[in-house]
């Protein structure tokens, strides 16, 4: 069983009757931004709402054919190799003229 360690300093409240009609805004917060949330009963807290530890930001998530290109190190790879790809079909047009 993995655990994650949870600061809830920051977290923003909200009652259960504006957790059930927000529900969708408070895990795209979670989701895009890594805000906590904590859901509370009768003015006590009954649940958390915390981003899952894989999905970090809204700027690392792809789908498709670019999902493989999401992390900084393939998108260092890929520039790399795109410019690599460059100058090979430059300076062959450059040598056939």
């Amino acid at each position: 069983m993995a655990y994650i360690e949870i600061s809830l300093e920051g977290a923003r409240h909200v009652g259960l009757a504006e957790a059930k009609a927000g529900l969708s805004g408070i895990v795209v917060g979670a989701e895009s931004a890594g805000e906590i949330c904590v859901i509370e009963r009768y003015g006590r807290p009954a649940a958390l709402v915390v981003p899952y530890p894989h999905a970090v930001s809204g700027s690392e998530r792809a789908r498709g054919s670019l999902k493989e290109f999401a992390s900084p190190e393939k998108r260092i790879q890929e520039c790399g190799a795109f410019a690599e790809a460059m100058e090979v079909k430059h300076v062959g047009e450059t040598r056939a003229s």
